[in-house]
């Protein structure tokens, strides 16, 4: 993503991947105002007594948000609201359908200090890898983006190693196959990543660069005790990455998930609200963790003030990885203490 501050408030953003749509997605809130170019339909009036759908014309309008509609992983964003600046149409409502390649203006009441911050993530440069997790007859590929972890596909070797079963030779090629599949409409910027324990990463890795050279020959291998998901998240936490790859964002998040757990076992870290409010108020919160979402709760806004105010620092944790389905199932929200209270 792009971005261009003016002196009026008002921020101009260039979408240039698909992973800008997640940044975009926690930026935009309901009362800002979006200005955007957009096609919207004329109303023809064939009598008195009915309209007839006209044609789609393109329109550069301002909205204001009502409710906005994303789903991780998609090439779409949808924002909903009163249209208050156009030619026409004015105070009815239209669907903004924003993806790679449009750019907007964005204006709010207010900018805050966790708005600021997902400006500056948003800025930094997108690196995808794809991970082809293998373990003992079974391969997983999985997607890893900036914000989080996506299975592709699960492979399994037909008949496993038995007689009559499916030859190593012939399952791996079945597994290239698909990483093609996979990477058919990639531009070139994604880093192909072998994970999983013992030789048989090096094996596939062999015979694949052997049969595509042009598809895996800068392919990397990353040794981790088990394949599947839980392998990829082993090779994320463990910075075992090549840096290409490392996703820095998702890894930092993972590891801050991983150093809160570490300091509860030792009695310095905390959670749910009550408490959180109060390590925060006391001034012995070193560190908070927050799920991205939470920042447009109430209950979050008001953890992110009281951590402004306290100068702790704050991490905000997408909700697309382990480490988010963990900060979840703690409320949301969670700090490392400075000090036991």
């Amino acid at each position: 993503m792009r971005v261009q501050r003016r002196r009026d408030g008002v921020v101009k953003l260039w979408l240039e991947h698909d992973d800008d749509l997640y940044h975009l997605d926690l930026l935009l809130e309901p009362g800002d105002n979006v200005r955007a170019s957009t096609e919207r339909r004329e109303a023809v009036q064939a009598d008195r007594l009915r309209a007839e759908r006209g044609r789609k014309k393109k329109l550069t309008l301002t909205l204001e948000i009502e409710k906005v509609e994303y789903q991780p992983f998609g090439q779409r964003l949808r924002c909903h609201g009163p249209i208050t600046e156009a030619k026409r149409d004015v105070g009815q409502h239209h669907t903004l359908l924003l993806g790679s390649g449009d750019d907007l203006m964005l204006a709010k009441s207010k900018w805050a200090s966790h708005h600021k911050r997902r400006l500056q993530e948003a800025v930094q440069p997108v690196v995808r890898a794809l991970a082809v997790a293998v373990e003992a007859d079974s391969v997983v590929l999985a997607e890893v983006r900036p914000y989080g972890i996506r299975e592709l596909r699960s492979l399994n070797r037909a008949g496993g190693k038995g007689t009559g079963g499916e030859t190593q030779k012939a399952f791996f090629a079945r597994v290239c196959t698909s990483v093609a599949d996979a990477l058919d409409n990639d531009s070139g910027g994604t880093t192909l990543i072998v994970i999983g324990p013992g030789f048989l990463k090096e094996d596939l890795l062999k015979q694949a660069r052997a049969d595509s050279p042009e598809q895996w020959g800068d392919a990397t291998a990353v040794t981790a005790g088990q394949g599947g998901l839980a392998g990829v998240h082993e090779a994320l936490r463990s910075g075992k990455l090549p840096q290409a790859a490392a996703q820095v964002q998702l890894q930092r998040e993972l590891e801050a998930v991983e150093l809160f757990n570490d300091a509860l076992a030792k009695n310095l870290a905390t959670y749910g609200t009550a408490q959180l409010r109060a390590a925060l108020e006391a001034g012995a919160g070193e560190r908070l963790l927050i799920l991205a979402s939470e920042t447009r709760s109430p209950k979050g806004r008001q953890l992110l003030t009281l951590a402004e105010q306290a100068r702790t620092e704050v991490i905000e944790v997408s909700p697309h990885h382990h480490g988010g389905e963990i900060l979840a199932g703690l409320g949301g929200a969670a700090a490392v203490l400075r000090y036991k209270l």
